[in-house]
């Protein structure tokens, strides 16, 4: 068996995020992390979770227990709201990978 490269694994891990089993629907994770890595659309993703999303993946330094509580007091479970805080991560963290390969390369 061919031995996986780290972009490959990379993708694979994504994708595991995006679609294993969970609390928050598929097509919900599959918007989260669109949002995240390419900065636009919210097709899908409940509107009390947009600014959780963006927070996570713009300003992640930024989140406190107000935030959460935010979206816990908007009908979400602890389990949804880690579920959208490790999609909104992988989706920038992949945008910011591409970019730095990007600059590596020089286009």
């Amino acid at each position: 068996m061919a031995r996986q490269s780290i972009d490959e694994q990379w993708q694979q891990f994504g994708e595991h995020v995006t679609s294993a089993p969970g609390r928050l629907p598929v097509e919900v994770r599959k918007q989260i992390r669109k949002r995240a890595t390419d900065g636009d659309g919210d097709d899908g993703i409940p509107a009390e979770l947009v600014p959780f999303v963006d927070l996570v993946s713009e300003r992640s330094y930024r989140i406190t227990q107000e935030s959460v509580t935010a979206v816990t007091d908007a009908g979400h479970s602890d389990d949804e709201i880690f579920e959208a805080a490790v999609v909104a991560a992988y989706g920038a963290a992949d945008r910011r990978l591409r970019a730095a390969r990007r600059a590596w390369e020089g286009r």
